[in-house]
């Protein structure tokens, strides 16, 4: 027969005292059983424990559903509450500190994160990211001696303040990260630069073809491009007066990311149609080899791909990579430069050996690349972090995997949990052995 609602009684006898003392409030006294229940608790110790196990991992509704089939009911606002009671405690002593930023809504509002490296345990969030709330964090947290940080200036100025005394590491991965994007940029650049002398020699050799009717795909792909242009001329219009990027998009409606990359580019940046790269390629060289018009040339390439390809060693490369990769080296001869520099600083990352950093950043900012030049300058303000990061073994690494469970448990509350609940959930769950 269904077992569902019903319940399992314990009887057990417990003690009574009475207080003689004629100057106490309270008369009598009921022995405490802590190991079955707390005082004045309608559900067992243990069940408290599965009830708010269950709610951490799934969320309230879908927790007090599953428990309800379990034989265990009880509402959502129940299992919310068992998660919060149970919360891990803050940890007050800390060495190495792993600080990054998680996203309330990305591009618009950021909060931070705080994690124990040695522990491998998250410590604490906080719902703003700036460096006061950092500094106050590390006050009221004495005793860190390393602070494992990304590029940003909000974390470095408020670790300066909080924790004088610690050392700074930039995180690998966003070096790695703010070096390809620094390379994406000059490749945007690169690729300007030469379809204008690409067309300027057209023009000089060549009479102006013929306009050809256009298809229905055609068509469509103009119109898209007409659109698409006219919102990067109101973007730069926008830039004008003084407004910010985050000004912008707000007002045009776009990411604060698709902006910034507007506003860097020399011209406008066009989409890359899908094709089949092989065949696309392969016929590239075979009209090279027999001397094609230059005007059939590819002149449009993907920015991010061959940043990604430029940083990786030429061994490593697939032979469609390969065949993707010479021609806009041959359209773009420049871009060798910013290859020479990404397989340097990727023996410098691969060899743990910060020697040549200095050299590297010197070359970097004399080499007449616009972005690349910004990111050395960028890295030598923090020179002595920049080092930490290729030779010590401290990274943001772990971190990374918990800003995605954060994701995830956003997105299972739908957005609609509050700052505590959230907290409750990333924190791992009560002691140290059970997380």
């Amino acid at each position: 027969m269904p077992w569902q609602g019903r319940c399992v009684q314990l009887l057990f006898q417990t003690r009574r005292f009475r207080c003689r003392n004629s100057a106490c409030a309270r008369k009598v006294f009921a022995e405490r059983v802590p190991e079955v229940a707390t005082r004045l608790a309608l559900e067992t110790t243990r069940l408290c424990d599965i009830v708010g196990l269950v709610g951490y991992a799934m969320g309230g509704l879908p927790g007090a559903r599953l428990l309800n089939r379990l034989g265990i009911p009880g509402s959502d606002d129940l299992v919310l509450r068992r998660i919060k009671a149970k919360a891990a405690k803050e940890e007050r002593t800390v060495r190495v500190l792993g600080v990054d930023d998680w996203a309330w809504s990305k591009g618009l509002r950021y909060g931070t994160m705080l994690m124990d490296l040695e522990k491998g345990r998250v410590l604490d969030l906080l719902p703003v990211r700036s460096a006061e709330s950092f500094a106050s964090w590390l006050v009221a947290h004495p005793g860190v001696e390393v602070i494992s940080r990304d590029r940003s200036s909000l974390y470095a100025n408020g670790g300066r303040m909080g924790a004088p005394a610690a050392i700074q590491v930039l995180d690998r991965y966003h070096l790695v990260i703010n070096l390809g994007e620094a390379i994406e940029r000059d490749i945007q650049v690169l690729q300007a630069a030469a379809r204008r002398q690409l067309n300027r020699a057209v023009k000089r050799g060549t009479r102006e073809p013929k306009e050809k009717r256009l298809s229905l795909v055609e068509a469509r792909r103009q119109r898209c491009r007409d659109a698409r242009l006219d919102r990067y001329k109101a973007v730069k219009e926008l830039r004008q007066p003084g407004n910010t990027q985050e000004q912008i998009a707000e007002r045009m409606g776009m990411d604060a990311e698709t902006v910034a990359r507007w506003l860097n580019a020399s011209e406008f940046p066009e989409r890359q149609i899908r094709s089949d790269r092989r065949r696309d390629q392969a016929l590239f060289l075979q009209k090279q080899a027999r001397g094609a018009h230059p005007t059939r040339l590819r002149t449009h390439y993907s920015s991010p791909r061959v940043a990604a390809l430029l940083s990786k060693p030429p061994k490593t490369l697939s032979e469609s990579q390969k065949y993707y990769l010479q021609p806009f080296l041959q359209f773009c001869p420049k871009a060798h430069g910013l290859r020479r520099f990404a397989m340097q600083f990727r023996a410098m990352m691969r060899w743990r050996n910060a020697g040549k950093l200095l050299s590297w950043i010197e070359a970097a900012m004399s080499s007449g690349y616009r972005f690349l030049g910004d990111f050395a300058r960028n890295l030598k303000r923090d020179q002595r972090a920049a080092a930490l990061a290729i030779t010590s073994r401290w990274n943001n690494g772990p971190m990374e995997g918990h800003i995605n469970r954060l994701k995830t448990i956003k997105r299972q509350m739908y957005g609609r949990a509050g700052f505590e609940l959230l907290k409750s959930r990333v924190l791992p769950w009560g002691s140290p052995a059970v997380a």
